[in-house]
């Protein structure tokens, strides 16, 4: 496989417009469009990308793949914190508590977030459960901690579990499923904190499912939510639940901030990451899973939340 000269695999960034209709829209509901891309590569591991996060500085992208792969991508911001580039690329396999790559039902990796001492959270369907790894660089070659779930999670659908993970500002766990769900419509989530599980529950737009979730400085958090049509009929909602609602046996429900319908660039949306500006503000980044599939495409869209007056 081509690799630059440090032996990293080439990612090749194509810069995409928001709509290409209508070149010059920026404005989408709460958030501004700064930049995206379409990601290629010619290394076959590469797609699926499911979960995301990113470096406080920006510098590097973090996935995981449907197919339990490692991803780390290296960034380049200009001054007014847009996403300008995308360099070296890294690919390891995701690795079990015995210290070998996952294989079969266990590859399925679909959700990723962050702990504040920099481990790393992974969400898996299938076989459903999280693992904890350690910081990078030490992540992509560590054997996995298998974290505590409650013993419903078992009951979920195989292709429907854990999508969306995220660690809360006061250092819980939330974890919604993408399809398991409730007699009311809405779908089952959990708080963990250690060996404890309470039970929450989501409500996501008609048609729409959780595919992942970032919490936000100040506590709240953005849900991601997909909708799959036919004939690739995309589209993608983005909501915010206030921090105050984040409780035991809470019914959520959150806040359109964004929605992405044809003809903007949609595709099958499933990994969203925030971080903080260091000049002001949310920079708010997600990214496509294209299923490996050839006439889908990997997506990467950065906005920043501004919220409207």
């Amino acid at each position: 496989m081509p690799a630059d000269p440090s032996g990293r695999f080439v990612v090749e960034a194509i810069p995409i417009r928001l709509s290409a209709e209508e070149p010059g829209q920026q404005r989408l509901g709460e958030l501004t469009f700064l930049s995206g891309f379409e990601l290629r590569s010619p290394d076959r591991r590469f797609g699926g990308l499911s979960g995301l996060t990113i470096s406080a500085d920006g510098s590097i992208l973090y996935a995981v793949s449907d197919r339990g792969f490692w991803v780390s991508i290296s960034a380049r911001h200009d001054a007014g914190g847009r996403l300008v580039a995308l360099e070296g690329m890294e690919m390891a396999d995701l690795q079990t508590p015995e210290g070998t790559p996952v294989s079969g039902r266990q590859r399925d990796s679909e959700g990723l977030t962050r702990e504040p001492d920099g481990s790393f959270i992974v969400s898996f369907e299938q076989i459903h459960r999280l693992w904890r790894y350690p910081p990078p660089p030490a992540a992509f070659k560590a054997p996995a901690q298998p974290v505590p779930v409650p013993a419903e999670l078992a009951g979920a659908p195989a292709n429907g579990g854990i999508e969306g993970v995220t660690v809360l500002s006061d250092g819980r766990i939330l974890i919604i499923a993408e399809e398991y769900e409730n007699p009311d419509g809405s779908v089952k989530g959990w708080f963990l904190k250690e060996d404890r599980f309470d039970a929450v529950s989501y409500v996501p737009s008609p048609g729409f499912r959780v595919t992942d979730i970032a919490t936000l400085a100040d506590g709240d958090i953005l849900v991601l939510e997909r909708r799959y049509g036919l004939l690739g009929a995309w589209a993608a909602r983005i909501k915010r639940v206030s921090k105050e609602s984040l409780r035991a046996g809470a019914r959520l429900s959150g806040r359109e901030v964004a929605r992405l319908d044809p003809p903007l660039a949609v595709d099958n949306y499933e990994g969203i990451a925030v971080r903080e500006d260091p000049s002001g503000g949310t920079l708010v980044y997600i990214i496509s899973d294209d299923n490996y599939n050839p006439f889908q495409r990997t997506l990467l869209l950065q906005f920043r939340l501004e919220p409207l007056p």
